[in-house]
């Protein structure tokens, strides 16, 4: 897949899992991005122009507490999805992990 392929999201927006998956090219590299609608914050990240099929990674945001009380109930603020520039730093931290000579993480 090339990035003439696909419309890339703005930047500032936030896509929700109900957006289903989107495309986004980094740094010449193209990724499928997937947010678990059973788990907010939680997203896949399949690297479709990699030189291993089916390699890619997955993220995960936190949830802040106010205090000890809150942790049996209630978070402090919503999650908030990540902005479309968000999932390009992950995408950007992911691939500067790679080995170039295996397409892997730390071989």
């Amino acid at each position: 897949m090339r990035t003439e392929d696909h419309d890339e999201p703005a930047g500032h927006s936030r896509p929700t899992a109900d957006d289903g998956p989107f495309t986004l090219t980094v740094d010449g590299e193209v990724f499928t991005v997937r947010l678990r609608p059973e788990e907010p914050g939680a997203c896949d990240y399949d690297w479709e122009s990699g030189p291993n099929k089916g390699y890619g990674f997955s993220s995960f945001q936190r949830v802040a507490y106010s205090g000890i009380q809150d942790r049996a109930n209630t978070p402090s603020a919503a999650l908030q999805p990540n902005t479309i520039d968000e999932h390009r730093e992950s995408i950007r931290d992911f691939l500067g992990q790679i080995n170039p000579e295996t397409g892997y993480i730390g071989d």
